[in-house]
């Protein structure tokens, strides 16, 4: 009850907020902008996993943005607050994590980050996450398990600036053509923990320490009937951080450094020449030979406008598989179905349900998991 009733007061406060940025501003062109945004998810483990049992948990974003200062620039300013249970950690032991906002209980500071656009170029410099830029997909984005963000790849074998905890970074983006960029960014790549580091400002950047590289191609095209199509291919490479030894189970050894590989692809189709109704593919497939964790493959499809005629609704299917060596266990495989609707201007509700089999983070043989969720959504 704690926790919701801290969520309750966050909600409150973010409404609030909102009213303000509604008022009228005499300088319309100011360049100023002020967001807020809040999830809420009740997650309740029905069997299988560590234990069966509901948790809530929660979380508040607020950015502040500027641009116009001169020809080209941004700036961003992004705090969270992140409150509430554990379910992956406490309930189900997964290592995919059926709830992408699942963090534990910290208000800390997220982005802060300076960007420059001259003609084709753009870089970005400051405090980012790695997940904004790199390995995502807009047609996965509807789904609840942060596998579908940010595969396990990436997220279970290196220490990335990604949610919750980022850091520095450096990102360059060249246009290369129309519809294809090339991306590269080097992060300090061991994030100080919140143990050590409750707000995240703290930030160790010493270069010559957990050096994290990524490279990243984008291509997008259309095709006959208004279908929109991307694809991005990219590489990392990462030097591990002197206090987080990661060895492999298989050979034994301390690995002093990780690599791998990923693409991802999107596909949209209008049905029948609507652009209120759509049929949504996506895939994403990673592979990390050194590590335990050592391939991944999503795949899924969306539907917009099922029930709505104006586009508004969103039932998506995707299914996640995690691939290990026989060392660190099974594969674990996790099914989501998941239903989102507007309920009021800028507030949705999506119901969501999870089946993981066999969850793999706990190193013991748990039973297959079966998890509904219900999120509540607001977004100003």
């Amino acid at each position: 009850m704690n926790d919701l009733r801290r969520g309750l007061v966050l909600l409150g406060l973010l409404i609030a907020i909102n009213g303000w940025s509604q008022l009228p501003d005499e300088n319309e062109n100011s360049g100023w902008q002020l967001g807020a945004s809040y999830k809420g998810d009740l997650v309740s483990n029905v069997n299988g996993g560590i234990t069966t049992g509901t948790n809530y948990l929660g979380l508040a974003d607020l950015y502040i943005a500027h641009s116009g200062l001169w020809k080209g620039a941004e700036f961003l300013v992004h705090g969270a607050n992140s409150h509430g249970g554990e379910p992956s950690a406490n309930l189900i032991g997964d290592f995919q994590v059926v709830s992408n906002i699942e963090a534990g209980n910290h208000t800390f500071l997220y982005e802060l980050w300076y960007k420059q656009t001259i003609q084709s170029l753009r870089m970005t410099i400051g405090l980012q996450d790695l997940n904004a830029e790199f390995a995502s997909s807009d047609v996965a984005a509807i789904f609840l398990n942060s596998s579908f963000g940010i595969h396990s790849v990436i997220s279970d074998n290196i220490t990335a600036p990604i949610f919750p905890l980022t850091s520095p970074g450096i990102t360059i983006c060249q246009n290369l053509a129309e519809h294809w960029c090339l991306k590269t960014a080097f992060y300090k790549g061991c994030p100080i923990d919140f143990e050590g580091n409750p707000y995240n400002v703290k930030w160790n950047l010493n270069h010559l320490q957990g050096l994290l590289w990524v490279s990243e191609s984008q291509l997008k095209w259309s095709g006959p009937n208004e279908s929109q199509s991307a694809l991005k291919s990219g590489v990392f490479f990462h030097q591990h951080c002197p206090e987080s030894e990661v060895v492999n189970t298989e050979t034994g050894n301390t690995l002093s450094f990780d690599y791998g590989v990923y693409l991802v692809g999107d596909h949209q189709w209008e049905i029948g020449n609507d652009l209120n109704h759509q049929l949504n593919i996506f895939y994403q497939f990673g592979i990390s030979p050194r590590n335990d964790n050592i391939g991944y493959f999503g795949a899924g499809c969306t539907y917009t406008g099922i029930f709505s005629k104006i586009g508004a609704d969103e039932l998506g299917l995707a299914m996640a598989w995690g691939m290990l060596t026989p060392e660190r266990g099974r594969d674990e495989l996790t099914f989501e179905l998941t239903y989102m609707v507007p309920v009021a201007e800028h507030i949705y509700l999506q119901p969501d349900i999870q089946y993981v089999v066999n969850p793999g983070a706990t190193g013991t043989l748990l039973k297959n998991a079966t998890v509904g969720l219900l999120r509540l959504g607001m977004e100003f």
